[in-house]
């Protein structure tokens, strides 16, 4: 997330508008208040589109598509908005929004980092999170407050870098797809690019476990090299959907990742 992006939300949600909850967050009516009105109607091959002349602009999104990709349509198409108001026309399909997708256009990341903070901005989550866990029930909490898909509340959690963890997507071989983290974690505690043996996400891809609650493990698990042996290390795995797997790593006790990232400076 862009410092650009950060500071023109919260300018906009603090200091114009005064938002103090996620409840207080209705997309349409931001977007009016940029100027732009939102319909709402059957789309082939697009998500959602925009056309602006001069000061005001239409955003048109997708009415087959569920709430949640609607909300996320509107705030991407916002972020264009933003970023080139009065000189835009423009279509974005479903890989547009998708930050997984390979090659996405920087103009597109610049709107999927406005559609994020527009729909949940970093000060009403850290506010959410403060003194959680990184678990599934905070990642749930986010989603249900911020009417957000899993996934983007998943992301965004990890974004605000409150949590010293990430979260990782492998496949049914273990070779890992995608995965987000904390800025600050060291390399040697980064996921690898295959699930590692002992791992909850290797046994259940591997040894067909049942799907559990988080558990503990040693730190050396998930560390590349010895520098967290004498610590322990939360991990949540479980199936995600068709043939991916997830799991949510935390450090509880990030002694180690300082130490290792102290020893490099």
């Amino acid at each position: 997330m862009s410092k650009a992006v950060l500071k023109e939300v919260s300018s906009l949600y603090i200091d114009e508008l005064g938002i103090t909850s996620p409840s207080e967050i209705d997309i349409e009516a931001i977007a009016f208040y940029k100027d732009a009105i939102v319909k709402s109607e059957p789309l082939t091959g697009c998500e959602a589109r925009i056309i602006g002349a001069g000061d005001r602009a239409i955003i048109t999104v997708n009415s087959q598509s569920d709430m949640e990709r609607r909300r996320f349509s509107i705030g991407h198409e916002l972020g264009h908005w933003f970023k080139d108001k009065g000189k835009i026309g423009n279509l974005c399909s479903h890989d547009d929004m998708n930050s997984r997708c390979k090659g996405l256009a920087p103009k597109e990341k610049i709107a999927n980092s406005f559609a994020s903070e527009l729909l949940m901005p970093n000060y009403l989550v850290k506010d959410i999170i403060k003194d959680s866990p990184l678990t599934l029930d905070t990642i749930g909490l986010i989603k249900d407050s911020f009417k957000t898909s899993f996934m983007a509340s998943l992301r965004k959690t990890i974004s605000t870098n409150y949590h010293m963890g990430f979260f990782a997507c492998y496949d049914s071989e273990g070779k890992r797809k995608y995965f987000s983290k904390n800025s600050d974690l060291h390399y040697y505690f980064s996921p690898p690019q295959t699930a590692p043996i002992d791992s909850c996400v290797f046994d259940l891809i591997f040894n067909n476990t049942k799907e559990q609650s988080a558990k503990i493990l040693d730190g050396s698990v998930w560390c590349r090299n010895d520098s967290a042996s004498h610590v322990v290390v939360h991990e949540h795995a479980f199936h995600y959907h068709n043939g991916d797997f997830i799991t949510i790593v935390w450090w509880e006790d990030e002694e180690p990742i300082w130490k290792a990232i102290e020893a490099e400076n």
